[in-house]
């Protein structure tokens, strides 16, 4: 069993109506959880002025039923887009969450 040491914050993108009626994305907390974080990989991408970095990183939460590829996680200010969601072999111990940082 691996070590769920780190505070996550799983949200969901929901749009709302501003005050004059505009429609606005915004980004919804769902819940906190606890998980175990590793990054798989890494690779920095130069564009014109900047530089961008694309992770790809781990998250093992407790089982939830709700959880889905629509989700986004924010852990340590960065926002990760859930690309995969394994139910580790079908027990319903564990969530492996597959992620990338948002571009």
């Amino acid at each position: 069993m691996k070590l769920k040491d780190k505070k996550i914050e799983i949200c969901v993108y929901q749009y709302t109506t501003d005050s004059i009626g505009n429609r606005v994305k915004a980004l919804v907390p769902v819940t906190t959880v606890w998980a175990y974080f590793r990054q798989l990989s890494g690779q920095e991408v130069y564009t014109g002025i900047s530089t961008k970095t694309n992770e790809t990183v781990l998250f093992q939460i407790s089982h939830r039923a709700d959880i889905k590829t629509t989700h986004v996680i924010r852990y340590k200010g960065v926002l990760y887009d859930i690309t995969r969601v394994d139910v580790f072999e079908g027990y319903k111990t564990d969530l492996m969450l597959y992620c990338k940082t948002q571009q």
